[in-house]
Parts: structure tokens; sequence; C-alpha cells
């Protein structure tokens, strides 16, 4: 099973890769864990990553993920190895990629709204 950080790597080489690097920051990547954390769950009745998502007072949280880029706090993240995410399988990286073709193309604060009310 993978980590919440390797999907996030994910997420970000898919940001800068489709030239939308400015956009990444610690709060989008959560949105996207969440969303494809959820799919997942629904599509395969099993998570995706084992850490768990949180219900913070303003957002939900993978709290691997948010420590691990909080020193950016809310300012573009570097493009991390490619090689970080290679234990993704093929299946995996499909879900991901409709994860990032949906949910990619939105602000982190429009993310953030669509979260909040789902996830509360």
């Amino acid at each position: 099973m993978l980590n919440c950080l390797e999907v996030a790597k994910f997420f970000i080489v898919r940001a800068y890769e489709d030239g939308r690097e400015e956009q990444m920051t610690n709060m989008k990547v959560q949105k996207l864990l969440y969303y494809a954390q959820s799919l997942h769950l629904v599509l395969f009745d099993e998570p995706l990553f084992e850490d768990e998502i949180q219900a913070w007072r303003y957002r939900s949280v993978c709290p691997l993920v948010y420590h691990f880029y909080s020193r950016f706090e809310a300012e573009q993240i570097p493009i991390p190895d490619k090689d970080s995410f290679s234990k993704i399988a093929d299946d995996q990286k499909d879900l991901l990629e409709e994860v990032w073709d949906y949910f990619g193309q939105h602000h982190a604060y429009y993310l953030s709204g669509m979260t909040r009310v789902e996830f509360h």
C-alpha cells in the first residue's frame, strides 16, 4: 500500500508537467489527496494509501504531507524526484490521473470550499 507522501509527490510532478506549478501549494495537495483517497475507497472498497486523513479545524489533512511541506506555507512546492512515486501501480496511476484531470485545474481555495462541505 502507498503512503500519502508518494501520492502527493505524484500530484506535484503532474502540476509541473502541466505548467500549473504556481498553483501547487500544501493546501491544494491536501485537497487532491482527499479526492484520490475518497475515489479509491468508493471504486475499490479499500484505501489508496495507509495514512489517515484527519478533520482539522479548517480542512481535511494528511498530517504526514502537511508537516513535510509545512515549511513552504502557502508558497509553491518545488518539484520532487519522479522516482519517489515509482511504487505506484498502473491502475493507481490511472485513478490519480483522473483525479488530476478533474480537480487539478482548480485553485486550492475552490477545492477547499468543496471539501469543507463534503468532509463535515
